[in-house]
């Protein structure tokens, strides 16, 4: 029997295991020059962020008038979900997005104005669900289906849309608060090609944070990445009220929004938070985007509501999943004191010619 000397000494001379090694070596050449060039991408496109924030100015909000009243005040909660501000299809472009955002902020006042006649509304939740960017490489040929480079929908189009829906919200709302996470589309490559931490929507908020920075009435909840834990999800509470929110790719599937698999995890991450060695905030509702659909169940009590996106017109969804959502965001009024849900538009739609007609005539 051979010892470990004899058998290490014929590994050394045996010419496959040296081809072997060679390939081994090769490999991780070719690694190390990928996380290089990853890097480098990174770094230019928060060079590009930076340079972008040094031009622009957003000039404070005027507040609105003072309503007085305060017995069974109510807080409006405004939904922003799947913008996926570069994609193009026969219907949905960069500038369709911001026709159709500029009109749902409209829908939001004119509801909001509608509940004040029965009660004092002074407070706007704005509940941001991802994939507000979409990025150029989340999958073969995406690049071929944006009409946008993710510096444009970051620091151009995505900084104008998304501040311009808040000094809206903030015109009209004595307070705002913003609760913000990422989604799968904001992702600048595919999964494990670049730092759990860079996501172009959480560098989207951010960058609408700073620039709005001056805004006293304005706050904001952008959960971070934090030892590997890449900030997925947040609770936003409005009183007696709470929400968990969070994209929805973490439900999975691939024919429609799996309804067992939402079960599955929303009392999952219930049974959590009720873990006092867990640290997660206890939540009576869950809110998400991702599937592009118009969803609401009831789960054991808790709320789960999917908000549909301003995009129309997927072909992948019309030769795939044979199925298509009209454009729209969801929102919602909730009673702080009460902690419930009071009333609630579980689809604003977006694709209403007239609205656009309007708009048109006044400009």
């Amino acid at each position: 029997m051979k010892n470990l000397d004899e058998f290490a000494e014929e590994v050394e001379v045996n010419p496959k295991v040296k081809e072997l090694q060679k390939v081994i070596d090769r490999l991780y050449r070719k690694i190390d020059d990928m996380k290089s060039k990853n890097q480098q991408y990174e770094d230019v496109l928060f060079q590009a962020v930076r340079d972008s924030m040094a031009d622009f100015d957003m000039p404070p909000v005027q507040k609105p008038p003072a309503d007085k009243r305060k017995k069974g005040e109510e807080v409006a909660v405004a939904m922003l979900a799947d913008w996926q501000l570069g994609k193009v299809t026969p219907s949905y472009n960069s500038d369709v997005a911001r026709q159709r955002i500029d009109v749902y902020g409209d829908k939001v006042i004119q509801l909001t104005e509608i509940r004040r006649n029965a009660m004092p509304i002074k407070k706007c939740h704005v509940w941001i669900l991802g994939d507000i960017v979409e990025g150029e490489d989340i999958f073969p040929g995406n690049q071929w289906l944006i009409d946008s480079s993710l510096y444009r929908q970051v620091t151009k189009n995505g900084l104008e849309i998304l501040g311009d829906f808040i000094r809206k919200m903030l015109a009209n709302f004595d307070e705002v608060h913003v609760t913000a996470v990422i989604g799968n589309h904001g992702r600048i490559g595919r999964y494990g090609q670049h730092h759990p931490e860079t996501n172009m929507d959480r560098m989207l908020y951010t960058m609408v944070a700073t620039m709005m920075a001056n805004e006293d009435r304005l706050t904001w909840n952008i959960p971070e990445y934090n030892d590997g834990d890449r900030g997925w999800y947040a609770i936003d509470k409005i009183g007696n009220y709470s929400s968990m929110l969070v994209h929805g790719d973490q439900f999975r599937g691939t024919l429609g929004i799996p309804f067992y698999g939402v079960r599955k995890k929303v009392l999952g991450w219930k049974s959590m938070a009720a873990n006092p060695d867990i640290e997660m905030d206890d939540f009576k509702d869950v809110a998400f985007g991702h599937w592009h659909q118009v969803f609401q169940q009831d789960i054991n009590g808790i709320g789960v509501r999917c908000s549909g996106s301003p995009e129309s017109y997927n072909t992948f969804a019309a030769e795939n999943l044979a199925a298509m959502g009209r454009p729209s965001q969801r929102m919602m009024f909730v009673s702080p004191d009460r902690g419930h849900v009071t009333m609630e538009a579980p689809a604003v739609w977006l694709d209403i010619k007239e609205d656009f007609e309007k708009k048109k005539k006044k400009g």
